[in-house]
């Protein structure tokens, strides 16, 4: 579900190594709108500090996760 939707925000094909780093399409102002479609997409909400450390498929995949458990 967050390759779908990080592929709809970016408009670009994403995988599991897709980051920050290694896509281009993904900078700051679409960050915000990925989180923000992910927050809407699983019905949660990352903390302020939480979303400087979401800068990859993998790192918002845990965090999901780890809200989920909470």
């Amino acid at each position: 579900m967050v390759l779908a939707v990080l592929a709809t925000v970016l408009k670009c094909e994403v995988n599991p190594d897709s980051s920050r780093k290694n896509t281009p399409q993904w900078d700051s102002l679409k960050h915000i709108e990925v989180i923000f479609a992910i927050e809407d997409e699983l019905g949660l909400q990352f903390s302020e500090e939480a979303l400087a450390e979401l800068n990859s498929v993998s790192q918002i995949v845990d965090g999901a996760l780890a809200l989920h458990a909470a």
